[in-house]
């Protein structure tokens, strides 16, 4: 392979645990797999090298970058020196087992028995679950707020929010990518959303990557798009819903003495954030003795940015940009919105898993890692 160098510009904010992709030419010989990345002081990070024809895309973990400085390295084809081996998938019935590094991280659900498809358990720091699958003695309410999905209440006047015979169902057709990988591992996925009576009306693609970072942190990144696919696609006013949703483990509720949810604005607890636009929100609490918070992060090229949030002291956390009548509780700003046969809608979040609250996780800071990522440039 011929030498290739990249260089990474920190810009305004600290860079740690940072995903980095970028695009080159691609090398004559080198298939997809790992390649070393050495910087100007011979440290070696792990890259993840995917082909595309003429170009090719190198992924990889971007750690200790001060602001307002740069890093280059030098691709070499040769392994590195990581004892890490990567996010792994493991094959289950309807379902896949997601390790990173080695420890089970989460399991991706897809069965088309279920009402959609789900992530649980999604695992933490210090191995501790920050969702909930099921009810349990813990938490019995609300069967159908089953850990990390994407669900809506209210699609052509079929409700895709909750379960039982009047509900509708958000089917699993195929993978369009399932790839494992020494740095990022994705679940690409075609889904129907059918009413109770097995009518099609949408589609969706759900992509998901997911990153192998030290289990103190993690990172799931949705790329969302709705497919107004067998004609006009209505989504009706209501507070039911989070196009990207987390219900969080009991022990973390904001109900309870230690747990907490914040927001980019620095609203704390459901009176000052449930119905509220925000950039970001943060559901936090101690599991089993260890403090762990995930944070939903809403992309600023998403539509109606930033996002309303259903954000509940009981656990739930959900990003719905259509509600904005009933959360304001002002008709005027009705926010239901028909989407035209033919075209499409395009989402992207990020779910961030880490330790302690908001501040203690620099979610703020970990924010702009999404949306005002590092300048690379490749020579």
């Amino acid at each position: 392979m011929s030498e290739a160098k990249i260089t990474v510009r920190a810009g305004e904010h600290d860079r740690h645990g940072c995903p980095v992709t970028v695009t080159i030419d691609s090398f004559s010989g080198l298939d997809n797999g790992t390649v070393t990345l050495i910087d100007q002081d011979g440290e070696r990070s792990t890259g993840q090298y995917t082909t595309n024809k003429e170009t090719a895309d190198i992924t990889w973990i971007l750690n200790n970058l001060s602001a307002h400085t740069q890093r280059t390295y030098t691709i070499s084809s040769s392994p590195s020196q990581s004892s890490g081996s990567g996010v792994s998938f493991s094959e289950q019935d309807n379902a896949i087992g997601i390790s990173v590094d080695g420890r089970h991280f989460t399991t991706f659900r897809y069965g088309t028995d279920q009402y959609r498809p789900y992530f649980f358990p999604v695992h933490g720091p210090g191995g501790r679950q920050v969702t909930r699958g099921d009810t349990s003695e813990e938490s019995k309410d609300h069967i159908h707020h089953r850990s990390l999905y994407v669900a809506y209440g209210e699609v052509n006047h079929a409700d895709f929010w909750s379960e039982g015979q009047n509900a509708g169902r958000i089917i699993h057709k195929n993978f369009t990518e399932r790839s494992e990988g020494s740095v990022v591992g994705k679940i690409y996925t075609q889904n129907s959303w059918v009413d109770k009576s097995g009518n099609p009306l949408m589609s969706d693609l759900q992509n998901f990557r997911i990153y192998a970072l030290p289990e103190d942190r993690a990172i799931i990144d949705l790329d969302l798009t709705l497919l107004a696919e067998h004609g006009d696609v209505f989504f009706g006013d209501t507070k039911e819903g989070g196009i990207i949703t987390v219900r969080v483990n009991p022990q973390m509720n904001a109900s309870n003495e230690t747990g907490k949810i914040e927001n980019a604005f620095g609203g704390i607890n459901e009176n000052e954030t449930w119905g509220k636009k925000a950039h970001w929100c943060d559901y936090s609490g101690v599991v089993d003795g260890t403090s762990v918070g995930v944070a939903v992060f809403d992309h600023l090229s998403n539509p109606r940015y930033p996002t309303y949030w259903h954000v509940r002291n009981y656990g739930l956390m959900g990003s719905n940009i259509f509600g904005g009548g009933t959360f304001e509780e002002d008709k005027s700003k009705d926010g239901s919105y028909t989407l035209q046969s033919g075209a499409q809608m395009d989402f992207r979040f990020r779910v961030y898993i880490h330790a302690g609250d908001a501040t203690q996780g620099n979610v703020g800071q970990r924010y702009h890692d999404f949306i005002n990522p590092p300048d690379v440039v490749a020579s």
